[in-house]
């Protein structure tokens, strides 16, 4: 009979077992023959320690650093070991030290090439690339007959991409943000390589575009991948195929992408792809993976039909599919036994069902089946009756089985399946008592699981059990082990928060229990500190740990929440706290303002019985950015502390809203604009009158008239705002406290409440002005739906009046027309938009199209045309023609051919400063384009385009011209550093060849000062390189206008090579 462990048993071998940290992945050739190493050279006497190296390191590549950190490299000290282990210090520091014999970079190199390592560390990848980019020329001058800079440069991507491939995959499951970190980083060297694979060996190339192809149907198991990504993905591996990856290997990647886009779509056409890929390869093995996809494609397919001729034989194919899969291992077991449920349910269900219900969609991998049975119980039939059978067919398979990965994913699955509502109080506690015993070894011969997940889900299991059972003894092991995991892994933050909210609900500690406490954590550092806390009941202390790792921590993912505050969130990996640390960079006079505003709101929820409705984020704890070894990096100039608040699980309400979805983004709307109210009325009455307003509002609004009107001098900007506000300040509104209220500051949860962001604003804006901020700051209704309009603003009325009593009286038609009024100026401002956010512009530009339209006698329409025509203007818009309809794509063949004309054609007689004539220049525009003078002027000026220049009846290029001009430019060094992005086959030339880089056909070298400008630039003529001046001071430059400088030549020495990593976000 198998030896039953108990919680306390566990809880000692799991003090024994520590944390599992990432080791560099070592590639084969690493244990391969002494002989096949580079040559190693003279060291240093003595030879250089490994300290010594890495503080090297740490000195010469800080980026590189800081990478290796976020991509899940836990100690320096480690991966500088094994690099030394298998090159030799003297190797490592001659590497490490190229700017003492840059030259160097190249005969290490060759070194690596000699030895035929087909596979190198992250660590050394990066660093050749590194070298490779910062000593461009000084390499190019040393490089042997044989090399070519460019290739090398390729070649050594290749390895920094394949060693981040395998160092990603080392990850998997365990530390998925780690993991996608990493996987999208090896992404990015990917793209790259196959866009140049004219450098890649015809014979290989299939294992960088296959890659490519399988890195994001990786990436969608554990994130958001969007449907344009997965269509590439799936281009990328039917190229691979075509290039000689074998489709055993493949077809599976690329069937399990046209289920990730069918999940993304619900495109029904995607199934039928994968049906006519799996008729494609009519000869090729097809392995489990490949039958359990065609599995679950025939199930989908069958999924929504009523039972007839269509879904019988696709359900007959998908159980054959299912037969032809075998008996898998591993997680393909878990998945067919969870598509053998679905099949025997679908099989089950009466023919007199109209409509089968599967429920399969969004079912992105094993480890999201817990989450999913959700899902199941919420769709229809016979979906709603999954989980109670599939949670007891996994328990019949797999709680025999020896294998971890089997135990964790039932343990998970009977964890997710407890918290349905219709499961009773007995099950429950049967339930989870199951979940501990597979956890443990309870139930089998095998050792307790002991991963990080695995070693927290057993520590909240034994507090669940422990809460349903009044078990004090499994309270104490579960406090335990959650202390000796805040010392396991020093950046976790989620073992910390997880106390803090287990002592939130009143736990504390008696003496006679903080010494058995004491005694069983006897050998974890701090514990003494820990005990404490948790006999006083001080989840504070937890709370504020838990917010200074999570920081920096790798293990978590950082969403932007928008706002001009650049509030931050972050979630932990493991899924498991239920809640989200919300970071803020402020200064302490914005704390003290929103912390006063938030306790008056709550007051106000509290009188108007609206908490379980409404509710602000729980503070936590303040850091000072002094004591933030990343607050440089990561929070704006002027940030004096950090505020760390929580909230539930939720959304920006902004990526709730869409016009295509009116009803319920009107509904949202209205819940939203009723907390408004509450805020809005939160504030004590100001005794006499409000000074201020009309100068606060005005700064804002004409910085954004002045984005929209024409760019000649004029006084418009005034003059449209003092009518603007005129038109407001006749209705004679008061004015309410300022909030903020565009929807980034708003989130709603999980459970339906919205919770106010940011309540720091002070100060006072006209009634109506923060309601049109909250509606169209970003696209949420249809612009001519009034009605839905109406029913916010009456939304905001009652509330407000409900909330300040009948003591201050509100017409709801004054409060009308002052919106009204108001979504003028956000039209303004949604057009001087500079965030490239998608259909930003565009909703402004509807949205005053819909205010001109208005029938005459209407207070706003003068003036919404006045703007319109100005906008029109500004931006290029053919006479009398809606803005909405502008055709952008016009736009850009008539811009094509005005810098044809204008910098290279002949046909045209400039004058030497490059003018030209606008009737002579309409009159040699190709007459297919139909291009009118009014035309011409407006591209030619459009707010976007800073490529021409409109002088009267004159207009020329300003840059960028092949025919010999006269222009005169501004002689000035600017500010940071240029870019270039040149073809890659041009590497030689300005390296190798010395020659740099010259203007060719045209008059002047174009460099910018936007990096994504270059980029894109150079991307529409092929594979390229980003270059870099890092010190454009030594060189004469002239300001062209906007981003863009020139320079009459940029010798090699002043260019550096940018070496990809750069151009990733790690949060991005």
């Amino acid at each position: 009979m198998t030896a039953r462990f108990t919680p306390l048993d566990m809880a000692q071998r799991l003090g024994r077992t520590e944390q599992r940290q990432i080791r560099p992945s070592i590639p084969p050739q690493v244990h391969s023959r002494s002989d096949s190493h580079p040559r190693r050279t003279a060291s240093p006497s003595p030879a250089p320690s490994e300290p010594t190296l890495t503080a090297l390191l740490e000195q010469r590549f800080p980026e590189v650093v800081q990478l290796l950190r976020w991509v899940g490299c836990e100690s320096l000290d480690d991966w500088m070991s094994v690099w030394v282990q298998h090159r030799g210090a003297g190797w490592v520091y001659e590497v490490l030290d190229a700017e003492r014999d840059p030259g160097g970079v190249i005969t290490a190199w060759k070194a690596v090439l000699d030895a035929r390592d087909q596979a190198i560390l992250v660590l050394e990848s990066l660093v050749f690339e590194s070298n490779l980019c910062r000593f461009a020329a000084e390499a190019s001058a040393k490089m042997p007959s044989r090399l070519r800079y460019d290739k090398t440069l390729h070649v050594v991507r290749q390895r920094v991409a394949l060693s981040l491939w395998d160092h990603a995959l080392s990850i998997n499951w365990w530390r998925p943000f780690v993991f996608c970190r990493a996987l999208r980083l090896a992404r990015t060297y990917l793209v790259h390589v196959v866009r140049d694979n004219a450098l890649t060996e015809g014979s290989s190339r299939f294992q960088f575009s296959g890659r490519l192809g399988q890195a994001t149907v990786l990436l969608a198991r554990f994130e958001q991948v969007g449907a344009a990504d997965l269509e590439s993905s799936a281009a990328h591996i039917r190229a691979s195929i075509t290039e000689g990856n074998p489709a055993e290997d493949a077809v599976p990647y690329l069937l399990e992408c046209y289920l990730r886009l069918h999940d993304h779509t619900g495109n029904r056409e995607y199934l039928g792809r994968a049906v006519k890929t799996d008729k494609d390869f009519p000869g090729e093995r097809r392995g489990t993976s490949w039958m359990l996809h065609m599995a679950e494609i025939w199930l989908r397919l069958a999924d929504g039909l009523p039972k007839g001729d269509a879904f019988g034989t696709y359900l007959e194919r998908a159980e054959k599919a299912l037969l032809a899969a075998g008996e898998p291992g591993g997680e393909d077991a878990v998945r067919h036994a969870l598509l053998d449920c679905v099949a025997a349910a679908a099989r089950r269900t009466p023919e007199l069902v109209p409509h089968i219900r599967l429920g399969l969609r969004r079912l992105n991998n094993p480890f999201g089946l817990g989450e999913h049975l959700r899902r199941f119980a919420e769709d229809g039939y016979p979906a709603v009756t999954l989980p109670a059978t599939l949670v007891h067919h996994l328990q019949r398979r797999f709680e025999s089985s020896t294998e971890p990965l089997h135990r964790r994913l039932l343990s998970d699955c009977l964890r997710a399946y407890i918290q349905l509502d219709d499961v009773s109080e007995m099950e429950r506690a049967r339930l989870l008592r199951k979940a501990l015993d597979l956890q443990e070894r309870s139930l089998v011969r095998a050792a307790p699981l002991t991963d990080e997940l695995s070693r927290m889900r057993y520590a909240d299991d034994l507090l669940a059990t422990a809460e349903l059972q009044g078990n004090r003894k499994f309270w104490m092991v579960g406090i335990s082990l959650l202390i000796r995991e805040t010392a396991a892994n020093s950046t976790s933050c989620v073992p910390l928060v997880r106390l803090g909210r287990e002592l939130e609900k009143g736990g504390t500690l008696n003496r006679s229990e903080q010494a058995d406490m004491r005694r069983r954590l006897g050998d974890v550092p701090q514990a003494d500190r820990w005990i404490r806390a948790v006999a006083e009941g001080d989840s504070g202390l937890f709370y504020e740990e838990a917010a200074d790792r999570a920081i920096s921590s790798p293990d978590l993912v950082r969403r932007n929440l928008g706002g001009r505050s650049n509030v931050v969130t972050v979630d932990d990996y493991l899924g498991f706290t239920s809640s989200t640390l919300v970071f803020k960079p402020t200064t302490r006079l914005c704390f003290d303002r929103d912390t006063e505003k938030s306790a008056a709101v709550a007051r106000t929820l509290r009188r108007m019985d609206a908490e379980d409705e409404f509710a602000t984020i729980d503070l936590i704890t303040t850091i000072s950015a002094t004591d933030l070894s990343h607050s440089e990096e990561q929070f704006q100039i002027g940030t004096e502390i950090i505020t760390v608040r929580r909230f539930e699980h939720g959304t920006v309400l902004a990526e709730c809203l869409s016009p295509a979805s009116p009803d319920t983004s009107c509904e949202l709307l209205k819940r939203a604009a009723k907390f408004l109210a509450y805020v809005h009325g939160s504030d004590d009455p100001a005794s006499g009158r409000i000074g201020g307003v009309r100068k606060e509002v005005r700064n804002e609004v004409r910085m954004w008239l002045r984005a929209v009107l024409p760019d000649e001098p004029s006084d418009g900007a005034n003059e449209l705002f003092e009518e603007w506000w005129a038109l407001l300040e006749g209705i004679g509104l008061p004015p309410q406290p300022r909030r903020d209220a565009h929807a980034f500051n708003w989130l709603v949860t999980d459970n339906d409440r919205i919770i106010a962001v940011d309540l720091e604003a002070a100060r006072w804006r006209p009634m109506g002005y923060e309601l049109a901020q909250l509606t169209d700051d970003v696209p949420a209704l249809p612009v001519d739906r009034w009605d839905l309009r109406r029913d916010v603003v009456t939304c905001y009325v009652e509330a407000l009046t409900r909330c300040a009593g009948p003591s201050r009286p509100i017409d709801v038609e004054k409060v009308w027309a002052a919106y009204r009024a108001s979504l003028l100026a956000r039209a303004v401002r949604c057009l001087s938009d500079r965030t490239n956010e998608p259909g930003i512009r565009e909703h402004g530009e509807a949205l005053l199209d819909e205010l001109s339209s208005q029938p005459k006698g209407d207070l706003t329409r003068d003036l919404a045309i006045r703007l319109r025509d100005a906008w029109a203007k500004r931006r290029g818009t053919p006479g009398d023609a809606p803005l909405r309809e502008l055709k952008d794509g016009r736009r850009r063949r008539i811009s094509r051919s005005l810098s044809y004309h204008l910098r290279h054609g002949r046909e045209l007689t400039q004058n030497p400063q490059g003018w030209v004539p606008i009737d002579s220049l309409v009159r040699a525009l190709d007459p297919k384009l139909r291009v009118s003078a009014d035309e011409l002027i407006s591209v030619a000026r459009a707010v976007s385009e800073e490529r021409f220049e409109v002088r009267g009846d004159l207009v020329r290029a300003r840059y960028g011209h092949s025919r010999p001009t006269a222009i005169e430019y501004e002689i000035r060094a600017p500010e940071g550093r240029l870019y270039h992005c040149t073809p890659t086959t041009a590497l030689h030339n300005i390296f190798e060849r010395g020659e740099g880089l010259r203007p060719m056909t045209r008059q002047w070298v174009h460099l910018t000062t936007d990096r994504a400008a270059a980029l894109s630039a150079g991307r529409r003529h092929g594979p390229c390189t980003l270059l870099c001046v890092p010190d454009p001071s030594a060189l004469e430059c002239r300001h062209a206008g906007g981003a863009t400088w020139l320079v009459a030549q940029v010798p090699p020495s002043a260019l550096t090579v940018v070496p990809l990593h750069r151009l990733f976000s790690t949060h991005g």
